[in-house]
């Protein structure tokens, strides 16, 4: 197994990758929430659809008639037949003050829930100005954050910040005795699966006589790799 300063230096890494994913997250939150205030935003179309005035006043004016009918019949009763004129004049006077009461109380309404979705949408407007604010400021910290993660972890591409625990793996399991190793053994490992896969693709599509020719040798291929790295580093070091 590593020594415990190896492991130490993989495990406060992978303590940065981890707080990088928190703005990550932080972000895509604020995005989702954002997306989801939208979907209470409607124009004035919505809002008339939805409330169906017509269908309102047509309910209201068919209350009017049964209002205008019960009037006409209780006056009847009342009065008798020799009066029915006038039974039949009152029934009609409350049927036609109901039937415009009805759609006065019901045009007020949609006035009332036309001016309250104005409202709700200023409101939720106002809501979204602060997340694209937020957004951009969490943006800002995690772009600031990962500039500086390239010098606090210098063993590794930021493209493996999801494969710390592999790269970890390889300390644990004493395969490596260096960070700097770790990462060459997973990127061997990884090179290998990719080459695997492209043989196994090709298989698929048509027969290969020789996969050394077509693709060269994976193993070859990994150590001019490892060498090919090495020698950057080495010359990343002699310009400091």
């Amino acid at each position: 197994m590593a020594n415990e300063t190896e492991l130490e230096k993989i495990d406060r890494a992978a303590e940065y990758f981890e707080r990088y994913f928190e703005f990550e997250d932080a972000v895509t939150v604020s995005m989702e929430n954002k997306e989801y205030l939208k979907t209470y935003i409607h124009d004035n179309d919505y809002v008339v659809k939805n409330f169906n005035i017509k269908n309102k006043i047509i309910k209201s004016l068919g209350i009017s008639i049964g209002i205008g009918l019960a009037a006409f019949l209780l006056l009847w009763l009342l009065l008798g037949t020799k009066l029915i004129i006038v039974g039949i004049i009152a029934g009609a006077l409350i049927f036609i003050g109901a039937g415009v009461f009805g759609i006065a109380l019901n045009k007020y309404r949609l006035t009332a829930a036309e001016q309250k979705q104005v409202e709700v949408n200023e409101g939720i407007n106002e809501q979204i100005i602060m997340l694209d604010d937020r957004i951009k400021q969490v943006e800002r910290q995690r772009d600031d954050y990962y500039k500086a993660l390239e010098k606090r972890v210098p063993f590794m591409s930021l493209d493996y910040m999801k494969n710390v625990q592999q790269i970890k793996q390889f300390l644990v399991d004493g395969k490596a005795d260096t960070c700097e190793e770790a990462v060459d053994m997973f990127e061997e490992s990884m090179l290998l699966q990719q080459m695997t896969d492209i043989m196994t693709k090709s298989e698929t599509i048509e027969p290969v006589k020789d996969d050394k020719e077509r693709f060269g040798d994976p193993l070859k291929i990994i150590k001019e790799n490892k060498k090919k790295r090495k020698k950057e580093k080495k010359a990343k070091k002699d310009k400091k």
